[in-house]
């Protein structure tokens, strides 16, 4: 296969890498034998050595041995970036079971859907969302639930402050044979170690459930495995720059561990490979742009990874304005589009306080655990997502076939990678139609992302096949015109979908959210459609545009642009029906 963009790897990045043959837990265990005094998290300003990071792994799988948790068992963890979540993952994996990963503000009845749909039997939790999940456990299939509080893991100082502030608010509840805290559950564990068996060894076993919207928007669960997650680990001294130098050490390098355990981004790229590279993990349990530029501040963190909306934030927020960010060696972008005035924005913003890193967009998808392509360090391109990783392939095809497109020319991104999931659990015809044999005799996940690769080989993504917008029959895509719109001054946020129109099928609808609140809106208004007017095709101008506080946004800080095309339908629907009818 043409593998063009190998070209254009930076000096110490490999074509091809050796991927260990073992779990989560494992990989761990050999970091802490290498570094067992590092720093291995921070949590609200404690930290937690690597050493003692595993002692309390073993801990809390002598617990769950103690409570009955047994191989191929499901536990949901439904929790913040925390320790708890932390030792309990890599516990499961330690005794080879599987970790059902879920938000944290999940409503009870969506967690009573993911307790049944993978079979849970054991689920972790915060105390503060124990109360509306309370009737719901009373009647589920969970045999033992943990019950955490954010003072597990405090100084007695932010502890009391904790309490004072938020911890007094939160109902008590009693404790039962199956409703233990997170400090009797790990008091169950103590002294109980050496009975634990030799730890679990198929890697090849399913070791996690993610929640993802597929490739096709309609909600499935990702079955992965520990061997999937660690090749993409391996990939994360060279993507962060660190194989630049023979014998490199991690020691005083950090992460903020910021995006969610919950989603691929958060638990692969954001902690698993941290701590395989020996890195600490600034956890960082709420996801806002205020906390992050807090976090950054007082930490001085040398890695960034985040959504396009926290890097905006930090370019606004006045407490970074005067900071030191000499820290910063390298930053990321991924889980949705970064327009390219962003990414010139925000290096601009770094190099005049002392960093000279840029901001490296990649791309991925939650069926190859994250990331599959990210921009070289040496040579980061504008509009594009990068290159594809060490021994991932990756190819455009004409939707719908197996037919491979020409550089240039616009497609269906496909992936062939260590990565690539085991499956929907459960779905094997969605399985079937999402990864697909193709004639060379390699396994294909066709994404549902449509773009194209470039002569060079960076691959540019434009939108999601399901987003793309036909107006009188010529395709225009959102994205594109967010990015467009987003440079008018007096931009902050721009979402666009499509809405009906009685001879276009469709036209584009732009909603927007005002730099300053008090900007007059028609003036905005009409600089908006005269910058659209000199830079877009007549069928990509918006012919609607409609001002908002704030837009709707997912569960991991994406703009929500299906919650968007649900509120205008039904307002559309509610203005049909307030039409008076003839008689």
């Amino acid at each position: 296969m043409d593998k063009r963009w190998t070209k254009h790897y930076d000096p110490w990045f490999k074509e091809n890498l050796q991927y260990p043959e073992d779990t989560l837990y494992g990989i761990l265990k050999k970091t802490v034998r290498k570094y067992p005094d590092y720093p291995a998290l921070s949590f609200m300003g404690k930290e937690m050595t690597y050493a003692e990071l595993l002692a309390s792994i073993d801990q809390a799988a002598a617990a769950l041995k103690v409570l009955g948790f047994h191989k191929g068992q499901v536990a949901t963890i439904c929790l913040p970036n925390t320790p708890h979540a932390v030792i309990y993952f890599y516990a499961v994996n330690r005794l080879g079971g599987i970790c059902n990963m879920v938000h944290p503000l999940t409503p009870a009845e969506e967690m009573s859907q993911y307790i049944n749909s993978t079979r849970s039997d054991f689920l972790i939790l915060l105390d503060a969302m124990l109360p509306k999940h309370s009737d719901m456990l009373a009647e589920s299939r969970i045999k033992k639930t943990v019950v955490c509080s954010i003072n597990d893991y405090l100084s007695t100082v932010m502890g009391i402050g904790f309490y004072l502030t938020k911890g007094r608010k939160i109902p008590r509840f009693q404790t039962t044979q199956s409703l233990l805290t997170w400090r009797e559950f790990m008091k169950a564990g103590l002294n109980k170690t050496a009975e634990l068996p030799a730890p679990a060894t198929d890697c090849r076993a399913c070791a996690i459930y993610l929640h993802s919207g597929g490739t096709t928007g309609t909600p499935k669960t990702i079955m992965l495995s520990s061997f999937n997650f660690n090749a993409l680990a391996v990939q994360g001294p060279q993507i962060v720059g660190l194989t630049k130098v023979p014998d490199w050490d991690p020691k005083g390098l950090s992460m903020v561990t910021i995006l969610p355990l919950f989603h691929g981004f958060g638990l692969c790229m954001g902690l698993h490979t941290m701590l395989y590279m020996g890195i600490r993990a600034i956890l960082v349990p709420q996801f806002s742009p205020e906390i992050f530029a807090s976090v950054i501040i007082k930490e001085k963190p040398s890695y960034l990874a985040a959504v396009p909306t926290l890097y905006e934030g930090m370019l606004k927020n006045p407490k970074l304005q005067e900071a030191d960010l000499s820290c910063i060696k390298a930053a990321f972008c991924g889980g949705d589009s970064l327009p390219g005035e962003t990414k010139h924005r925000f290096e601009q913003f770094l190099k005049k306080r002392g960093s000279d890193s840029a901001l490296r967009e990649g791309y991925g998808l939650t069926e190859t655990v994250t990331v599959c392509a990210v921009n070289p360090q040496l040579a980061s391109r504008d509009n594009t997502v990068g290159l594809p990783l060490s021994d991932v392939l990756m190819k455009v095809v004409k939707p719908g076939t197996l037919e491979e497109v020409p550089p240039g020319v616009d497609g269906e991104f496909c992936i062939s990678a260590p990565t690539v999931m085991m499956g929907y659990l459960d779905d094997e015809e969605a399985t079937r139609e999402t990864i697909r044999r193709h004639a060379d005799g390699l396994d294909w996940v066709h994404t549902g992302d449509f773009g194209l690769m470039d002569e060079d080989g960076y691959f540019h993504f434009k939108q999601r096949i399901k987003r793309i917008l036909k107006v009188s029959g010529v395709p225009v895509f959102p994205s594109q015109i967010e990015d467009s719109i987003s440079k008018v001054p007096g931009v902050r946020l721009a979402c666009v979908i499509g809405v009906p129109h009685p001879y276009k099928m469709e036209v584009p609808k732009a909603f927007i959210v005002k730099e300053n609140p008090d900007d007059d809106e028609e003036m905005l208004r009409k600089r908006i459609l005269e910058h659209c007017e000199r830079t877009m095709l007549q069928y990509a101008i918006p012919r609607e545009i409609e001002f908002r506080d704030d837009l709707p946004r997912t569960k991991v800080g994406k703009v929500d642009f299906v919650a968007l095309e649900r509120l205008e339908q039904g307002k559309r629907q509610a203005a049909a029906d307030d039409e008076p009818t003839a008689s």
